[in-house]
């Protein structure tokens, strides 16, 4: 007999599975139409990152954000975001995501590893600094996710 509870809470961890697996490629990924769902994150979480609390997010703690979310995204733990690091189920889904950050891919060897991730390009910072100042304000990222 199949336990309801049980399926439920596997579907549901599949869900966040993949929805935690697309707004990190988003983010770190190439600016898009699909993109606002991870800025909208990012203004929610808006006070968290500040960490500074001077009522804009820098570089330096966008980067902390990402430092921070890599052991969520390396699932397997081996340094490298690949299409491994996810359930079967989303590893066809993985791949096509994989393959739109792959400007992330510094040295070319078809992984991204902690590093590239951390500093590599930032796309979503860059499409909130609308002015190029090096921060992204509340108003900023208001306007991208509007977009």
């Amino acid at each position: 007999m199949v336990d309801r509870r049980r399926v439920a809470y596997a579907e549901g961890k599949m869900l966040r599975t993949i929805l935690l697996f697309t707004t990190v490629l988003l983010a770190a990924g190439p600016v898009s139409a699909q993109s606002a769902e991870p800025i909208r994150q990012v203004l929610a979480d808006f006070n968290r990152i500040d960490a500074d609390e001077d009522s804009v997010i820098s570089i330096v703690e966008y980067r902390d954000l990402q430092i921070a979310r890599w052991p969520r995204i390396d699932r397997n733990g081996d340094g490298y975001l690949t299409d491994d690091d996810f359930p079967r189920f989303a590893a066809a889904r993985a791949r096509r995501l994989l393959a739109e950050v792959t400007d992330l891919d510094a040295n070319g060897d078809g992984r991204i590893s902690r590093d590239e991730f951390v500093n590599g390009p930032a796309p979503l910072f860059r499409q909130a600094d609308r002015n190029d100042d090096g921060v992204m304000t509340r108003t900023e990222l208001e306007a991208a996710a509007a977009k």
